[in-house]
């Protein structure tokens, strides 16, 4: 016996009117095919913004593959790309497209991590390509030229960008298009392509390209006269070379011939390095920042007349800004081993409906349940909804499922409930949705398993900030129904800031098979400085909840009540306007009249670890660094103040055994707010001061004691005489 109920979504479209370079209003839903498209071959850490990835298109196995034929308005003007959700746009334009072999796209990606997924759809007829494709809109973002290097004309090559600066060739097929590591380049035989009237001020680049030389020697692959600015494929004693006006720079030998290499260039404010295929090359030298003019050829000198680049290049750029070393690593990895890269699903008809078994069943007793299932998408045609249950698993061949039921066709996207009873308690039940129209049938990625049985909490213990130590709940199911592994959902509230405080829940847990019970880890995570203490609280969700259904843990903070001592700090000196957001403001302590009471011997974990600030709500722990400490004398510490003004008022705590500094006092984040560096000018050793933000430009002293650590108008400083630091490897772009 079943009791069958429907429940349809209710659908509110927002329709907004948004310039874009891409045709935002297409619902690509009606595109025939769609294939995801990954990058787990990125390895790196950094977020990398606007990345223009390199996507190659070949038909593969019949069937199931990529085929050109599958494209309704020939040859590719039904292409289009979009984000994880399906639905945004993202900019792209087609380097080449051949129907015998490789296609070559470049995709503007938002954010790529080795999480990102995007999605290609093609097969609409009818359709033209968005203007993206041709209006330099993937290369927006710090470029000022990109060559892929394949001919517009026998005469020309193309800049990709918006800025149009084309090039023309010394003649007709001089130099000559060829097969090259991105479909086409150029390959070159005393031969130049002028770019000439190309200009930028910027004087911060880099330099990219893919080369492949077949000979030694003072070549050319770039020459601008303005500056001047040249690469030189093998300058003196056979080392590339980078010429900026102020004198060759030399990073390292003459890579391999007759072989692809990638080179970069980073020529940042005062400093240039080279990386090569993805790695860095020699060290990082001085650069005299010149701006981009005058005649530029590649290929040879600027004149077109001497130092011919005897090979081939492809896929040269050159951006406005210093890029990462991650994103020239992505760059070469991408456009050299892209299979490595890239990874390419299997293309998928959107004619199929779309169907899953949403989060699984719910109210769920001892003899009954809801089965619940989502009908994402009902392809395109009429569309018959069923779902399948019983004590065993069908997989996908209706007839091996005990029971079933049918939503008769057509029906809308949304959920589907089914109501089941008459179960056996402490059992294991199975079910699984399948949808089906005239393209043919699609079942949930996966059968759902849901027991008739009860699950239950058991905290074993509460987290701390300090040192970061865990929290752990076990969750457990009886002996009788320990055969199947099984999803287990839970709701999780609290003070606690998910993905802040400490490591976001994924709100599901799963039990092994053969095992009555699994933990629910809650990780702290650290912070500058420690917060007070938090909850969390579990609840299951989906079950048969047994006693308890709930768990609450604390994540223990620091408790200042408990401190000895505590001291008001206010500044009333500060007479302006302004309010001064993070402002780092110098808290000077000392054993005197101007604070009376305060004693060095009321720190109870010498010398100063129990040492804290705090807002007016003697809560909020503030950040802070120790400049220096002096038990005899006076004491220099850095307060960053959330906003500084004559009202302001914090408080400085200490007198408490057994705590240890927050990481805040050596990790830089008194100086987080738009510092490149801080230098309080004491010693770190004799022959180095440190720099006290996060960045790490620390200096190095002409030899020891030389410059000489001296008293000074906050606590030590530099006394120079005839000496320096050097603070070479000091890297910024800004400009302000």
């Amino acid at each position: 016996m079943s009791k069958t109920c429907r429940l349809r979504s209710l659908l509110l479209f927002l329709i907004s009117f948004v310039v874009s370079s891409v045709f935002a209003s297409e619902d690509l839903s009606l595109w025939l095919k769609r294939m995801s498209i990954t990058f787990s071959g990125y390895e790196k850490e950094e977020v990398l913004t606007n990345f223009p990835a390199l996507i190659i298109l070949e038909e593969t196995n019949a069937g199931v593959g990529f085929s050109y034929n599958d494209f309704l308005s020939p040859p590719y003007a039904d292409l289009r790309f979009a984000s994880e959700d399906k639905e945004t746009p993202l900019d792209f334009e087609v380097e080449s497209w051949d129907l015998n072999g490789k296609s070559y796209v470049w995709v503007k990606i938002p954010e790529l991590t080795q999480d990102t997924k995007i999605y290609a759809f093609w097969g609409q007829e009818g359709v033209d390509l968005p203007s993206c494709t041709t209006d330099g809109s993937v290369w927006s973002e710090d470029y000022l030229g990109v060559w892929h290097m394949n001919d517009a004309t026998s005469t020309t090559i193309t800049d990709s960008t918006a800025n149009g600066f084309n090039g023309t060739k010394k003649g007709a097929d001089n130099p000559t298009e060829e097969d090259t590591i991105i479909g086409k380049g150029q390959l070159f035989n005393k031969s130049y392509i002028d770019l000439t009237g190309m200009t930028d001020q910027t004087r911060v680049y880099t330099f990219s390209m893919w080369v492949n030389v077949s000979d030694v020697g003072e070549y050319l692959p770039i020459d601008i006269e303005t500056g001047r600015l040249l690469i030189n494929w093998s300058r003196t004693g056979a080392n590339i070379g980078f010429f900026d006006g102020g004198g060759y720079r030399l990073f390292g030998p003459t890579p391999v011939l007759t072989t692809w290499h990638h080179m970069a260039f980073r020529c940042a404010q005062g400093s240039i390095s080279m990386y090569l295929n993805g790695e860095k090359y020699g060290l990082t030298l001085p650069h005299d920042n010149k701006a981009i003019g005058g005649a530029i050829a590649f290929g040879a000198r600027y004149s077109g007349n001497d130092n011919f680049f005897p090979g081939m290049l492809d896929e040269f750029r050159i951006s406005t800004k210093v890029r990462s070393p991650d994103w020239i690593w992505a760059c070469w990895k991408n456009q050299g081993t892209n299979n490595d890269f890239v990874d390419y699903g299997l293309p998928i008809s959107q004619a199929l409906p779309r169907i899953t078994n949403a989060h699984g069943a719910t109210d769920i007793t001892p003899n009954s349940a809801r089965l619940t299932g989502n009908l994402v998408s009902t392809g395109m045609s009429a569309t018959v909804v069923s779902v399948y249950w019983g004590d065993t698993d069908g997989g996908d061949n209706p007839d091996n499922w005990q029971r079933s039921n049918t939503w008769d066709a057509p029906q809308m996207p949304g959920l589907f409930f089914h109501e089941v009873i008459e179960l056996n308690s402490d059992s294991f039940y199975y079910y699984r949705f399948m949808a089906a129209n005239n393209a043919g049938r699609l079942w949930a990625e996966k059968t759902s398993v849901f027991m008739t049985s009860e699950v239950w909490l058991e905290k074993i213990s509460d987290a701390n900030f300090l040192g970061c130590e865990p929290a752990e709940i076990l969750v457990h199911r009886r002996n009788a129904v320990m055969d199947e592994k099984l999803d287990v959902y839970y709701s999780i509230e609290g003070t606690a800031l998910p993905g802040v405080e400490y490591v976001e829940l994924p709100g599901v847990v799963t039990i092994p098979a053969g095992e009555t019970s699994t933990t629910i880890t809650v990780q702290p995570l650290p912070g500058s400085v420690t917060p007070k203490t938090k909850n969390i609280r579990l609840e299951l969700l989906f079950c048969i909840q047994g006693d308890p259904a709930t768990a609450n843990v604390t994540i223990a903070g620091e408790n200042l009540n408990t401190w000895q001592k505590t001291m008001e700090i206010s500044f009333p000196g500060y007479n302006k306007d302004t309010d001064l957001v993070n402002f780092p403001a110098l808290i000077v302590l000392a054993e005197n009249d101007f604070r009376p009471g305060f004693s060095y011997s009321d720190f109870l974990s010498p010398p100063y670890g129990d040492l804290r600030f705090t807002a007016d709500d003697k809560k909020t722990q503030l950040a802070f660094e120790v400049e220096s400490w002096d038990n005899t004398g006076e004491s220099y510490v850095w307060v960053k103040i959330p906003e500084l003004t004559q009202g302001t008022r914090i408080y400085a705590f200490w007198g408490k055994e057994g705590t240890a500094l927050p990481p805040c006092t050596t990790d830089g984040s008194v100086w987080s707010e738009d510092y490149l560096g801080v230098w309080h000018m004491n010693d770190a050793t004799s022959t180095t001061i440190a720099d006290a933000t996060g960045h790490g430009f620390n200096g190095i002293k002409k030899g020891s004691d030389s410059p000489l650590e001296v008293d000074a108008v906050i606590g030590k400083g530099q006394l120079f005489d005839k000496n320096y630091i050097d603070l070479t490897g000091l890297d910024d772009v800004t400009r302000i």
